[in-house]
This record gives C-alpha cells, structure tokens and sequence, in this order.
C-alpha cells in the first residue's frame, strides 16, 4: 500500500498552477505599490549652455574645465535616454573623439606595477543604460525615486561642499582624535608634516558658521512661498544632522556621523567592520598577534569566520597623506576621462602594512575596492557566527525544536538574500543617477569654484551667479585651509610621490601663483577620482540601506518587540549575557604599528544595539565615499532611504512564498517601526508605527523622501 503523503501537496500540475499564482501575485504586489514621481533640479534648463552643475566627466572640455560643445552633453542625455541602445557607441562624442589627432591628456602615470610611464587611456562611462532593464522581483527602477538633488546656490549645496572639503583637510587623522576635536596625522615617513591643516574643532566651527547649519535666512534649492526657508527635502536633510534637529550645533564627536540614532552613538566605525568573532576552534586567547596561524581567535582579534577560512578585517590602505588632482593638469585631465588605473600603471599608492579602519582615508580606501555588499555579507557572517536570533517571526525554529533553520530562515537564506537585493538597488539608483538627475561630482564642483575664485566666473555662463553665491558661502577660513593643503600637496616633494607626472600649466591668463592663492580643487583620496557616472544617487549608499534593511528583518532586532527595546549587541564571550565590549583600533606606542590591533574602549555606560551598529555600518560606507571627494551628504541620506524601500518591497513579494506564516519587524532608518506579514499564498501586509507613536499609511511612507506619485492604468 503506497504511503499517504509519499509525495509532496500539491505536486504535477497543481503545484506549477500554484508556482503561477505565486508568480502572477508578486506581480500584482509590485503593481500596486505607489510608483514614486521623479523630478530633476533643473539645473540643465536654468544654466544651459555648458551645464556646468551637470555631470560632464569623459565629455571634452575646455582649458577652463568647461564642457567645449554644448551638443556633446546633449549626444550623451539623448543615448541614455533613448530607445535606440547603440547611440553610445555611433553618437557620442568622447573627449577621446573630439581631440581626434592631438593630444588629449596632459598626465602620465608610472605606477608601482610598471616601471614605464604611460599615457592614461580614456576611461568608459559605467554602465549608463542599466536603468533601462527589468527586473523579476521587488519594485521596478522606475517605480523608486528621489528628491530633486540640491542646487549651486542654494545653502545646503554649499554646507555639502564645505564638509566635503573638511572631510579632505581630515583624511588623515584618526576617527578617535576627530571626535575629541583634535588634528594629529598618521603620516608615512619623508612627508614632513606633523598635522593637519585644519583640527576638527575648525572644522565644527565653520560649518556651525553657515547658514543651512543655523537656519538663518537660509537659499532654498526650490523658491516657495516664505522666503529664507528651506523645503521639506532641506529640512529633513538638515534635521539628520546630528544635534541640529534640536538646534545645537555641530561638535566633533558627531562630525560626519549618520542621520539614525545608532550610527551617533558609540565609536565612529560601525563594530561590524573591526571585530570577528569566535573560530570552530573556540576561544584563542584574544588579541593575537598578526599574521598568525592559529586555528583559533576571538572576536578581538578581527577575524570573520567564513566556513573554516578567516576574513580579517584588517585592510590595505592608501599611502597616508597623499591626495591627487590638487593641481591644474591633473584635475582637467580626469574631467576628459583619463584613466589613472590604466594596465601596467596604477598610480595609486598604498601603506605598506595593513590595519584596522582608523582614519577617513582607510575608509576612503576600503569603498573604493570593495566588492559592494561584502560589508554586509561580512556583517551576516558575524551574526550567525554569534548565534544572533533570527527574526521571532519566523516558523523555524520551531517551538518544540522539531525543525530548525537552515535553507528557509537560517544562514543560506540571508546569505543569498543581502547579495541578491543589491543588483536590484544597483539599477534603480542608475536610473536616477543617469536617467534624471546628472548631478555633477565634487570634484567638478571645486573646479568650479576655483574658477570663480581667481576671477573668472564669467566662464561659468549662465550658471555664473550660482557659482559665485556657492564660493561665498563658503567660511573666509576654510577656503584658506584648502589653499594652504592644496599648496602642500602641490610640492616638488609631494608631486614627486604621486606616481603621475603633468605638467604645471594653469588657466589662460592666470599666473601660478595667483592660481595657487586661489586653488580651492577639492583634494582626492583617488588618482581618477569619480567614478565614470553621475553623483546622485549613490550606489554605494543605495546597496548599503537595502542590505541593512535586509539583515534588520531576518535577525531580531528587539528584546521586547511590544516596547521597542533594542536587542544588545552580544558577545559570545558573555555567553549572550551582557552587552559587548567595544572595540577601537589601538595607537598607542605599545600595540605595535598604529591600528594594527583593536583595544577595549568600553565606558561603561554606552551599549551598542544590532540594529545601531548595522546602521552605522550603512552610514559608514556611504559617507566614506564623501571622505574620498566622490559623494555629497544629500547622495547618502536620500540613496539609503530608496534602497530600504527596495528590499521592503522584495519582502513584501516574497512574504506569501514561504507557505506558512511568518513576520518580520524592524526599525526604519527615519525611525519608523516596520512590520512585513505573510501567509501561504495570500496577499502580504505592510504596518507602520511612526517614530512619534501614530500609525503611517504605507503609500504616504513608500512616497514620504520623493516629490510625488506617478499614476498609472489598470495593466
């Protein structure tokens, strides 16, 4: 007599009309989210011409900086735009085309991996039409958006640019002395600087100084009714600031910190990128040193982990003190897309020991290089490694211990899932960047500015005003700690470090010496600075909300979910009992080569939540790309929003898949308590609580960060 049940209900046919149904319904889920509206600044129809405040890079430009044809940009707008997928290749026109016969590149580049100076190639635009493509779960690229991108001229613009340039004046100095305010360096040897330009206090101060940080008679990107007043985007923006939503002022010790509760409290990196946690073998002792051998370690020793392989969160580092295209030549080079990473000759530079993340630049290095969501693939390793709870939602583990997690709710499941939401938050921050908003670099930005600064502003066309608003909002002070550090690394000795040779010509007309009393270029932490595609969004910050989003719904979250109270971060040393310790990289004389170990930084008094370090941890990544030069703060704070918005609508479709019902709950990065249900083959539900006790309306919070809603038929 065949078993009852010896095959699976339901199976054949009426399993694939149900694998149909699940399918036709995620459709339906994804149809009937709100799609976001989204609107450009527009800056591209107000100062026309060059488009000076508009993405150029690759495009030709002038010995002024300035974008040579105006059609170029419009060739370019038109093939990422267009239905016809082959105008990049038959359309545009490069700068490498335009310069057809002459030379186009001023820099050449003997990299540490040749001993051959070469002339840099052209670099390509990255992938420009990725916003285009479909995907086959969560919510299309086009039904995500953004806020209109703050515009030159308006106050917010100009407080973004002057932290980008404090950030540069602090490359170098470690987190640890930022937040007390101070300005020490970890430097190589044979530079001959003992400080920083500036200390963190200068640099508090001078933004304190303006008016986005004091909300005195502020410029608004969007003229509205009440003059001197920001929009809903400025304020919400400003408010993220840390202290200013209850206006304080900026401090040291929350320079530069995210907009969430948790990215402000505690060290300034997230411990999810300094600590490991314990190997197969158990405890080894703590604090080993490095390399080492041993097939056990501790948390402390920074070691990740991965099946029987260690991932040490020590990192490669770009060689201390050395910023790049502070000068003329180098600078208008990139702009045409030169290629500092050219085959055979890679001008970057590197210290020659690794160590924990200590200062802006270590960062800096680790976003440049990074495989995109390994922060967080890393971050998931160490939770499972640390028997973290998973989601109290979920059926598995059961109560009586009959079925455990492993491929449905346990480590192959949020492995697979904090890798697969980042390709789709990839094309949809694409789409913004490419398809709407075209907002320049800073780098472009400070070129800019150091036209306006030596008098020659009328370069900039119809964006003239807006320019000159920009450079004097800027603090007298600051605009001379950029001279003086731009000065510094344009020395004989310094230029000679780079690994890049150019020449030293500077704009027509203009002496080197008035250009370098007036040479306000934003320092870079990369030798090609920028990436080859638009600021806003950020990819990196994009990925970051949506894989944070991801690992706060499959681990829990909270100790008590009715009150809200933070889960701890444990320790499996405390056997789950206490808070853990927290750890910061180690400088003193004693430990060895500086940051080469972590040491205990506990206070007593602060204790550290999952979901506050896996918030810092977003914040970390995103706004180390604003402490290489490439990203402004308003590129993280509206990426990580959109990106959150894409995993919680991948949840939501894949929710009724599971087939038993299960629950997720987090906190949002605006503060909102988010719960996701789903039943087997039922339409999921979206709950919010709002961070001031009030229920919120999913489509009001799926539309709170964007200008509006897109309306569209019954399909």
């Amino acid at each position: 007599m065949k078993l009852p049940f010896s095959e699976p209900s339901p199976s054949g046919s009426e399993r694939a009309r149900q694998a149909k149904r699940q399918r036709d319904l995620a459709t339906e889920v994804s149809r009937l989210t709100p799609q976001a509206r989204t609107l450009a600044n527009g800056e591209e129809n107000d100062h026309g011409g060059t488009f000076p405040a508009n993405f150029t890079k690759g495009l030709l430009h002038n010995e002024f900086g300035i974008l040579s044809e105006a059609q170029d940009y419009r060739c370019f707008v038109e093939a990422i735009n267009s239905e016809d997928s082959t105008l990049f290749e038959k359309a545009v026109p490069t700068a490498e085309d335009r310069q057809s016969g002459g030379t186009l590149f001023n820099c050449t580049v003997t990299g540490t991996c040749s001993s051959t100076s070469a002339a840099p190639a052209w670099r390509g635009w990255e992938s420009p039409r990725s916003g285009h493509c479909y995907d086959l779960q969560g919510p299309d690229a086009g039904a995500v958006g953004m806020a209109p991108a703050p515009r030159v001229g308006s106050s917010e613009l100009s407080a973004e640019m002057a932290e980008v340039y404090g950030l540069a004046l602090l490359r170098d100095v470690p987190f640890s002395e930022i937040q007390s305010g101070g300005a020490s360096q970890l430097l190589g040897s044979g530079f001959g600087i003992d400080t920083a330009t500036a200390s963190a206090n200068d640099v508090a101060g001078w933004l304190a100084s303006m008016a986005f940080y004091t909300g005195t008679d502020p410029v608004s990107s969007t003229p509205h009714g009440a003059p001197n007043t920001l929009n809903r985007y400025e304020r919400n923006r400003r408010a993220a600031r840390p202290e200013l939503e209850d206006g304080g002022t900026p401090k040291p010790e929350n320079l530069f910190r995210g907009s969430t509760a948790g990215a402000q409290v505690g060290p300034y990196i997230s411990q999810f990128m300094l600590i490991g946690a314990q190997s197969l073998a158990c405890a080894g002792g703590g604090l080993s040193s490095f390399p080492d051998t041993s097939a056990s370690w501790d948390p402390e020793d920074g070691f990740i982990p991965y099946g029987t392989l260690p991932i040490d969160q020590r990192t490669l580092t770009h060689k201390n003190g050395l910023d790049y295209m502070t000068d003329w030549t180098s600078w208008l080079d990139v702009q045409n897309g030169a290629n500092m990473q050219a085959d055979g000759a890679r001008a970057d530079q590197y210290e020659g020991d690794r160590r924990f993340i200590t200062t802006p630049r270590d960062l800096a290095t680790y976003v440049h290089f990074d495989a995109l969501y390994e922060a967080y693939l890393n971050a998931a390793l160490v939770l499972l490694a640390m028997q973290t709870p998973h989601s109290k939602g979920f059926p598995e583990p059961s109560p009586k211990g009959t079925r455990t997690p492993f491929v449905t709710y346990g480590g192959p499941h949020i492995l697979s899932l904090v890798c697969e939401v980042a390709t789709r938050c990839l094309k949809a921050v694409r789409r913004q960047k490419f398809n709407y908003h075209r907002r320049a670099r800073p780098e472009a930005l400070g070129g800019r500015l150091t036209l306006a600064n030596v008098g020659m502003a009328a370069e900039l066309g119809q964006a003239e005003g807006a320019f000159l608003q920009a450079l004097a909002d800027l603090p007298a002070d600051l605009k001379a700690a950029i001279v003086a550090h731009n000065g510094d690394q344009n020395s004989a000795a310094m230029l000679a470090m780079r690994n890049v040779s150019h020449s030293t010509a500077v704009y027509p007309n203009v002496s080197k010496t008035q250009f370098a009393n007036n040479n306000l270029l934003l320092p870079m932490a990369f030798p090609e600075g920028s990436p080859m595609h638009p600021a806003y969004g950020a990819g990196h910050a994009t990925v970051a909300g949506g894989c944070v989003t991801a690992l706060k719904a499959f681990f829990e979250m909270f100790e008590d979910a009715h009150s809200f109270v933070e889960r701890p971060l444990y320790d499996l040393n405390t056997n789950g009992k206490a808070p853990t310790t927290m750890y910061a990289p180690d400088l003193s004389p004693s430990a060895g080569a500086p940051g080469s170990r972590l040491h205990d930084v506990t206070d007593g008094q602060t204790v550290l939540t999952i979901q506050g370090e896996l918030d810092k941890l977003a914040a970390n990544i995103s706004i180390g790309r604003n402490m290489a030069g490439v990203h402004y703060y308003s590129d993280y704070y509206d990426s990580v929003r959109m990106g959150e918005r894409i995993t919680v609508g991948i949840l939501l479709e894949q929710a009724p898949t599971y087939g038993e019902t299960m629950e997720l709950t987090f906190t949002s990065f605006d503060g909102d308590h988010i719960s996701i249900s789903g039943d087997a083959g039922s339409c999921p539900s979206l709950a919010i609580l709002g961070s001031d006790g009030e229920p919120v309306q999913p489509d009001d919070w799926w539309l709170r960060h964007v200008p509006g809603r897109e309306f569209s038929e019954d399909l």
